[in-house]
């Protein structure tokens, strides 16, 4: 759609936008901002400049103008020259999709999904879901919906139909590996589990597939499920492709799972000034060992979690180097539906840190590609990291049997 909106138009709800973030985040501007525009002079001059170049192109430039990709270009431009790689721009259904991963629901048939050629291609799938069960893989295409072609109609149009209301029924065609295969689906809300649970001999096994507003909740009612029985002799907490940027649900765990009194991470903002979260209130410690695998695939939260885990409480760690990304994103919200997000401060472990670097584990157990992209495939008998981490903890329940005698 061609709105009828001026670059000049445009340029001051930038202008806007950007103040906003710049009362919002006085800290990051100063140290980042600044650092590319100096001062008021030079950003006048900024948007004079591109005044002009509006100027010239409505009065001799005989053709159409798509003023929201304008607008929408000029956002990404804006954030692109800041020359951070976590810095990012969300346009409308970027930011649907952030704020729906972060609130654990979903809306849709279960799948995630982004656009390859045109088309939706699937990422993920949510367990239990309407596609799942249906046996869409990913990496699938949609091509058509209710006998529409997806690249005739747009990737957009293809976005609102997968996440229409709950109960619309759907007729897809998506073709995997060069065939085509139709499907009937409805729609559906749903909670997204991101935490599941199940046990190997004595050990508990706690699996988190990201961090959301749900977490926790899901997080402590298997994880006091696995202590009530008497039987526990120690606890597998498997963060392995947990590659969310959601930090809030960490700093609630860890304020519960780490002794009390323990310093949970350290925060060093941009200017360089460190600071201590609060003191830990220790009120669910383990009184069993753990263990927490990671992979490659692990960053951010997850990443945080696991070195607090081992810095405070011993933890043992089992896998490979992790992804190493440590910044803390703040996410602002614009005008029109659409957010940015940039990063405010650097996190580390109290003794930890992996920011450029990853959590390296004390053992190493690397799997291939395939096992690491689909581990729901493996066991405790195929699974190395599984294995290795059993093997730890039953080591430690010999010494501490043991020590005890």
């Amino acid at each position: 759609m061609n709105k009828k909106i001026s670059l000049g138009l445009a340029i001051s709800l930038m202008a806007i936008a950007a103040a906003l973030t710049f009362i919002i985040s006085t800290s990051y501007s100063v140290s980042l901002y600044n650092s590319l525009i100096s001062d008021v002079q030079e950003r006048a001059e900024m948007y004079t400049k591109l005044e002009q170049i509006d100027t010239y192109v409505r009065s001799y430039y005989n053709g159409t103008i798509d003023e929201d990709e304008l607008i929408e270009s000029l956002a990404e431009a804006y954030i692109g020259v800041l020359g951070d790689a976590t810095a990012e721009y969300y346009d409308e259904n970027e930011y649907e999709l952030y704020q729906e991963h972060v609130s654990g629901t979903h809306l849709g048939i279960g799948i995630y999904f982004e656009d390859v050629g045109g088309c939706p291609s699937v990422t993920d799938i949510i367990p239990n879901s309407p596609a799942e069960l249906a046996g869409i893989s990913v990496g699938d295409s949609i091509i058509e919906i209710n006998g529409y072609s997806v690249l005739e109609m747009g990737y957009d149009w293809a976005y609102s139909m997968l996440t229409a209301e709950a109960g619309t029924q759907l007729s897809l065609t998506v073709r995997s590996s060069g065939e085509d295969t139709s499907y009937t689906l409805s729609t559906v809300q749903m909670t997204v589990a991101t935490v599941s649970s199940s046990r190997f001999d004595t050990y508990g096994y706690i699996k988190v597939t990201e961090f959301s507003e749900i977490t926790y909740r899901q997080f402590i009612a298997a994880y006091l499920s696995q202590l009530s029985s008497s039987e526990t002799t120690g606890i597998i907490i498997d963060l392995r492709n947990n590659s969310g940027v959601i930090f809030d649900p960490v700093f609630n765990l860890l304020n519960v799972l780490l002794p009390e009194g323990s310093v949970p991470y350290i925060s060093t903002s941009l200017d360089g000034t460190q600071s201590s979260g609060d003191l830990c209130d220790g009120t669910n410690t383990p009184s069993v060992p753990v263990v927490v695998l990671v992979n490659s695939r692990t960053s951010g939260p997850a990443e945080l979690f696991a070195a607090a885990l081992r810095d405070d409480l011993g933890a043992t760690i089992i896998g490979s180097t992790t992804a190493g990304s440590a910044q803390l994103l703040e996410v602002y919200s614009l005008y029109d539906s659409t957010a940015i997000s940039i990063p405010t401060a650097t996190l580390s472990g109290p003794l930890t840190e992996f920011s450029g670097t990853g959590v390296k584990p004390d053992y190493e157990v690397t799997l291939s590609a395939d096992l690491n992209s689909d581990l729901k495939l493996l066991d405790e008998t195929t699974d190395g990291c599984i294995k290795k981490a059993i093997e730890v903890l039953s080591q430690s329940s010999t010494t501490t049997v043991s020590d005890d005698d």
